[in-house]
């Protein structure tokens, strides 16, 4: 049963990437009043893209080996990020450094190939995101002890054992986890805007978005899964279980999807890195950290 589920887990994430890539981008325009893009308009567009004439070239190799590179990163994280139930083929190996490390490495890889494209928009974009990595890195870091602390270890399935009922330690210190949750949308918020894509072929450019949407929907995952584990299947529940676990995850992503393209800025700021944003975000996180340690609040 875990090996089924896994499968199912993993196609689930891949198959809904462009999905939640258009969500995010229907939210946006709702927000900015243009008019709503089709739900499969992201599958219509990615598959036109895939379909296009391949052309290779050699000074974009490495870049291309870099994007591949980040789709790889994002689907092992995938793999390893419950989204409707935790039983999981894959558990023992979802421990929260690794899967914040492939998180960051599905991220950061496109950003090389950007600055590898020789290109010097790209090369000015994807060196912003890279340094507001680098200022991001303390709050980073700090989100992820305090959900250590929180959940009880490093395991990322070991919090949601207790099933379909809300698990052993989602009750207990509140004021941390709404801290850290004011710690990730801050961090959203001062994030600058996305580098273009790398001028390559068609397939490549499926890769990126793929990789960029994956990623984003597995960390929008692992955060329903330690924050608000309501609903998520564990051991011993069957297909009535991953059904309830399914329409979960689902409300969550469409929720998420929205506070996505809700936080983000019409207008992203253009020079600046360190923003209040970020600043909110580090005190954010040094407070969460601090009350995680003191015990349940």
């Amino acid at each position: 049963m875990r090996l089924i589920a896994s499968l199912l887990h993993l196609a689930l994430l891949l198959g809904a990437a462009p999905g939640f890539s258009g969500l995010v981008a229907a939210a946006a325009a709702w927000r900015a009043g243009l008019p709503l893009p089709s739900p499969l308009s992201a599958y219509r567009a990615w598959r036109a893209l895939w379909r296009q004439e391949q052309v290779f070239l050699d000074a974009t190799a490495h870049a291309d080996a870099a994007i591949a590179c980040g789709l790889a990163a994002a689907v092992l994280a995938a793999a390893l990020t419950p989204s409707f139930t935790t039983a999981l083929a894959t558990q023992s190996f979802a421990l929260l450094p690794l899967v914040a490390g492939l998180l960051v490495m599905a991220e950061l890889m496109p950003l090389l190939a950007r600055l590898a494209s020789g290109d010097m928009a790209q090369g000015i974009a994807a060196g912003r995101i890279i340094g507001f990595f680098c200022l991001a890195s303390p709050a980073l870091f700090l989100i992820l002890w305090v959900l250590a602390q929180l959940d009880g270890g490093m395991a990322v399935g070991g919090m949601a054992l207790g099933g379909i009922a809300v698990p052993h330690g989602a009750g207990g210190a509140r004021v941390p986890r709404l801290l850290v949750l004011l710690t990730l949308a801050a961090l959203v918020r001062a994030a600058p805007a996305a580098a273009p894509l790398p001028e390559t072929s068609g397939r490549v450019r499926v890769m990126a978005l793929w990789a960029a949407a994956l990623g984003r929907l597995a960390a929008l995952s692992l955060i329903a899964a330690l924050c608000f584990p309501l609903g998520l299947a564990g051991m011993g529940h069957g297909l009535a279980g991953w059904g309830l676990g399914l329409f979960a995850w689902a409300v969550k992503m469409l929720i998420g999807a929205v506070l996505l393209a809700a936080l983000r800025p019409a207008r992203p700021p253009a020079s600046r890195l360190i923003t209040p944003a970020l600043l909110i975000a580090t005190l954010a996180a040094m407070f969460a950290a601090l009350l995680a340690g003191m015990g349940p609040i």
